[in-house]
């Protein structure tokens, strides 16, 4: 490969995510998001963090966690009501953008 490739290869890599940047993460727990827990769910935006969620309570409920099984029949019914789920969604932003950085 020659220089230029090269360059222009590591130029691509070299974005804010992986220059050494450390991105901002905030955290809220299972429990803040509706579930039964306090397991800490992790992310950039919020969007993340309720991703996040929905792949634990999915986790939970799979492992035979029956606590979960009503936090998980709540999230896939907010996505069946968009309307009523639009309002959950816009508080949950609400919240994650007043919560400190970790």
């Amino acid at each position: 490969m020659g220089r230029t490739r090269r360059l222009a290869a590591y130029r691509c890599w070299l974005r804010p995510e992986h220059a050494g940047e450390r991105t901002r993460m905030k955290v809220m727990t299972c429990q803040q998001l509706g579930g039964p827990c306090e397991f800490e769910l992790r992310g950039a935006t919020a969007d993340e963090v309720i991703k996040a969620q929905d792949r634990h309570l999915q986790e939970m409920v799979a492992g035979g966690d029956e606590t979960h099984e009503s936090a998980l029949k709540a999230m896939k019914g907010r996505w069946k009501r968009p309307i009523s789920g639009m309002s959950w969604y816009r508080q949950v932003k609400r919240e994650f953008a007043a919560l400190p950085e970790d």
